[in-house]
């Protein structure tokens, strides 16, 4: 499927986090604008669960690119509470573009990797290095 040009609205801006909606192509965009700290990461966290609980939209990509380490406590709340958050809307796919980071990239995948031992996820998701192998992934 191919996206027209710039279809997309946004439906939360601030100077850490960007989430952006094409309801025509049931897409959402979001992207970390830094690094960022547990209440910020708790603060876009919720703001895409909201977008997603709202809007309806099943398939997302989720750019991390910018983030850098994560605390535990930060770690523990996104394999936890953020992902069964995730779980409660439609949401279906989900592609994940990591940090270049090797640290960064794995503290991610750890996220992820316990959520899904917990059997929280009820969506698919896959991790990507670049944003454009991520579209063409969700697009599948």
């Amino acid at each position: 499927m191919l996206l027209k040009p710039f279809p997309f609205q946004t439906l939360y801006s601030s100077d850490f986090y960007k989430i952006e909606i094409d309801k025509e192509n049931n897409l959402l965009l979001s992207e970390w604008q830094r690094a960022v700290n547990k209440d910020e990461m708790i603060a876009g966290g919720t703001k895409l669960y909201e977008a997603l609980r709202d809007t309806g939209i099943t398939r997302a990509v989720a750019n991390a690119e910018r983030l850098t380490m994560l605390d535990a406590p930060t770690k523990e709340w996104m394999s936890t509470t953020f992902y069964e958050l995730l779980s409660q809307t439609r949401l279906q796919k989900l592609a994940r573009v990591l940090p270049s980071s090797l640290f960064a990239k794995l503290a991610l995948e750890a996220v992820a990797t316990r959520a899904e031992a917990q059997n929280i996820n009820q969506f698919l998701f896959k991790n990507f290095s670049s944003q454009k192998d991520a579209l063409a992934w969700i697009n599948e």
